[in-house]
C-alpha cells in the first residue's frame, strides 16, 4: 500500500468508472488518468470547451453545496459530488491523478467508495521521483454550524478522525466510530460503508432537484426503524462510518495529506468544508513538511501552481 511511503504516486494505468449522478440522475462517465508529481487532484469537464475544462480539487475552489462537496473553477465550472472519490484517493495514497468526466457530477457507482477503490487496484499506483508533502496541524480549529454541529482539528501524529452521529429514526440512531488512517484501514473500515438517508426526506430533495439519481442500488433507506434495502447493512455501524469516510474525502481537498486528529459531532459537507478552509486561513494553525526532511510553510500555500492550473 501507499499510505505511508515517502514519495508521491500516480496512476500506473488509467481506470475507468461510469455510472448514474446521485442528484442530476445524469449518466455519466470517467477515467482517472495519471499526472505528474506535483500535479495534485484535478478534474477536466470533457463535455465542455477545453479552456475551461480544468477543475481543480482543493478546497480553495470549493463552494457551499446541499448534500455533496462541490468544486468551481474561475470561470464558474463546477464539479460535484466528488467526496467519495476523494476519500478512495486518500486511501489508497493517490496523489496526483487527472480526471476525465462527461459531466458536472461525479457519478455515485454503489454510493460507497467500493467500486473506485476497486478500480485503482486494479490500474495499479506508480511511484514519482518526487517526495509527498504533508500539511501537520500545530493548534486546535474548531468550527461550528447554527444547528448545532461541530467539526475541530488538532496536532496528531497520524491522521485520526473520531465522529458521532444522531437520528432520530432507530434504524440509526446514536452512533461513533473512531478511525486511524494508515496502509490497508480504508479497505478494511470505511471503503464499502454507503451513503445513506431517511425515505421521509426522499420527496422534499426531488422536489428540491436532488438525488434524482437515488436508489436502493445506490443508498441505503430507512423508514421507521426498518432498512428497506434487501441484505441490509453491508458492516456494522455503515451509517457512521460513511460520515467518515465523507469526512477524509473533505480533508483531502487540503490538496495533499494531513496529519491531525478529527473530531465532528453530526457532521456534513458543509461543516468539513468549513472546517478545512478555516484551517487553510490561519497561516499559524499549521505547517507543511516534506518526507525525509521539514520545510517551514509560507504565505504561498494557496498553491500557486494550482491556482495556474486552473487557468489553463
Amino acid at each position: 500500500m501507499f499510505v505511508e511511503q515517502p514519495f508521491q504516486t500516480t496512476v500506473r494505468q488509467i481506470a475507468h468508472l461510469e455510472g448514474i449522478g446521485l442528484h442530476s440522475g445524469r449518466f455519466v462517465r470517467m477515467a482517472i488518468c495519471p499526472a505528474p508529481a506535483n500535479s495534485g487532484i484535478k478534474f477536466r469537464r470533457i463535455d465542455i470547451d477545453g479552456q475551461l475544462q480544468t477543475v481543480i480539487a482543493h478546497a480553495s475552489y470549493a463552494e457551499r453545496a446541499r448534500l455533496c462537496t462541490r468544486i468551481v473553477n474561475s470561470e464558474g465550472i463546477t464539479l460535484e459530488t466528488i467526496e467519495h472519490l476523494m476519500a478512495a484517493f486518500a486511501g489508497v495514497g493517490l496523489d496526483n491523478a487527472i480526471i476525465e468526466i462527461d459531466a458536472s457530477e461525479a457519478p455515485i457507482l454503489d454510493g460507497s467508495s467500493q467500486p473506485v477503490l476497486d478500480a485503482l487496484n486494479n490500474a495499479g499506483l506508480e511511484i514519482l521521483p518526487a517526495r509527498r508533502k504533508y500539511m501537520i496541524v500545530t493548534k486546535p480549529i474548531e468550527v461550528q454550524l447554527d444547528c448545532g454541529a461541530w467539526a475541530r482539528l488538532e496536532p496528531a501524529d497520524q491522521l485520526q478522525i473520531d465522529v458521532k452521529i444522531e437520528f432520530d429514526d432507530r434504524a440509526i440512531g446514536n452512533q461513533s466510530f473512531s478511525y486511524s488512517h494508515s496502509d490497508g484501514s480504508f479497505a478494511a473500515e470505511l471503503a464499502t460503508a454507503r451513503t445513506f438517508c431517511q425515505l421521509r426526506d426522499v420527496e422534499l430533495m426531488q422536489n428540491a432537484g436532488l438525488a434524482l439519481g437515488g436508489s436502493l442500488n445506490n443508498a441505503i433507506v430507512v423508514d421507521d426503524g426498518k432498512i428497506l434495502n434487501e441484505g441490509g447493512l453491508r458492516i456494522e455501524r455503515e451509517f457512521v462510518r460513511h460520515k467518515v469516510l465523507d469526512c477524509l474525502g473533505d480533508l483531502f481537498l487540503i490538496g495533499m495529506p494531513v496529519k491531525a486528529k478529527m473530531t465532528a459531532s453530526r457532521p456534513g459537507h458543509a461543516l468539513s468544508t468549513k472546517l478545512v478552509q478555516t484551517l487553510l486561513n490561519d497561516p499559524t494553525a499549521y505547517k507543511v513538511i516534506e518526507a525525509g526532511g521539514e520545510h517551514s510553510r509560507s504565505d504561498s500555500f494557496a498553491m500557486p501552481e494550482l491556482a495556474a492550473a486552473a487557468m489553463a
